[in-house]
């Protein structure tokens, strides 16, 4: 009996240590966290191309990985428009998991060029959220019932290109691209003129002459050294054409100006620019919708080099900040304002500013506007 006993009692006692044990151990457990990039998309741009109105919701699909040592938690999914449905394939993903962030898109009511933003937020150590976006080309079918190519119904001269897609590229850089057009029409076509707003694209001579059935190929020049700004740069080249039904082409273009700083000397990085916010986080707190507020930011330079910002973009228009000077000395701060408008919003509001800079460890800031509108 007194064996039994004891063993009993050392039975009850293990249970409460590892009782115990389970309880210190998940406050840690909880606390673990993980690197922005330890989640590692296969990709974070979906292109849907030319989509029609009529054929409905489309889907984007963003598979990724969880490279971390700590599980990926994933604490909510935002859409900049309630056009767009994200969701992911579960909400915590181990070590080494795979998973899937699905968004769907309804094009209903919409036609052109559109882009749209999800945020993925989480449990990250070093950020707020992970961005992914898609963009889509819509067309309206006017309910046709026959959903197959016509020969001639985008006009007779068809290109290979939907879109000139340049992605990253450094300042500076030089290269050629180059468009193929298939004549698909009953005469010879005549491509007589390219005209562009950007004074980077240097244009191929022309006119050239396009027998029925024949291809031929177009050389753009592009030369980046003649931009005077960084980050997104999108516009559109204008082809001019005999073609019958669509004489007049327009082919975008979009392409992603960064500063190569892995050029610079060791003491060009040393007596950089570095600019520095008290917060990157703007609470405007709550507000009735339809009002508008404004924050009072500091903007600090705290490197040794003149801070050159050189462009702002948001990804609302209601959001808004504006400067008296894109420049600020080493040493100095300037004080401004962000401006956020609650118009037609309800809900928790979460939107982005980004700053590009001439930082080489911070070439692009990104500022979290943050609002509840009743």
């Amino acid at each position: 009996m007194y064996t039994t006993s004891c063993f009993l009692c050392n039975r009850n006692m293990l249970k409460k240590f590892i009782k115990l044990f389970f309880f210190v151990l998940i406050p840690f457990a909880s606390q673990s966290k993980v690197r922005m990039t330890d989640i590692v998309f296969n990709q974070r741009f979906h292109d849907f191309g030319i989509i029609y109105e009529e054929d409905g919701i489309v889907t984007a699909k963003y598979d990724f990985t969880n490279y971390a040592n700590s599980s990926f938690i994933i604490s909510n999914i935002d859409a900049a428009c309630g056009c767009t449905n994200p969701r992911s394939s579960k909400d915590t993903f181990m070590p080494g998991e795979s998973g899937q962030i699905l968004a769907e898109f309804n094009p209903k009511g919409m036609v052109g060029k559109t882009k749209k933003w999800i945020y993925v937020r989480g449990n990250y150590e070093d950020g707020y959220q992970i961005e992914l976006k898609f963009e889509a080309e819509i067309r309206s079918r006017y309910n046709r019932n026959n959903y197959e190519y016509l020969r001639g119904e985008f006009g007779y001269l068809l290109s290979d290109k939907v879109k000139f897609n340049w992605g990253k590229r450094f300042e500076n850089d030089q290269f050629n691209d180059t468009v193929e057009f298939t004549n698909d029409g009953y005469n010879d076509i005549i491509v007589s003129k390219v005209t562009s707003t950007a004074p980077f694209i240097i244009p191929p001579k022309l006119p050239i002459t396009i027998p029925v059935g024949q291809k031929s190929n177009l050389i753009f020049s592009i030369d980046l050294s003649k931009i005077d700004t960084i980050g997104p740069i999108s516009g559109y080249i204008l082809f001019k054409t005999n073609d019958k039904f669509f004489p007049k082409k327009k082919t975008p273009y979009s392409l992603d100006l960064i500063t190569n700083f892995n050029a610079w000397k060791r003491k060009e990085l040393k007596n950089a620019a570095h600019i520095e916010f008290e917060s990157k986080v703007i609470q405007m707190g709550s507000m009735s919708s339809g009002s508008v507020r404004s924050k009072k930011i500091i903007i600090n330079n705290t490197g040794k080099s003149i801070l050159n910002i050189r462009k702002i973009e948001s990804d609302c228009s209601c959001t808004m900040l504006k400067l008296p000077t894109n420049k600020i000395l080493p040493g100095g701060s300037l004080v401004t304002s962000v401006k956020y408008d609650s118009l037609y919003k309800k809900g928790k509001q979460s939107k982005l500013i980004k700053i590009y800079t001439n930082d080489p460890l911070n070439p692009i800031v990104t500022l979290y506007v943050k609002a509840i509108v009743k």
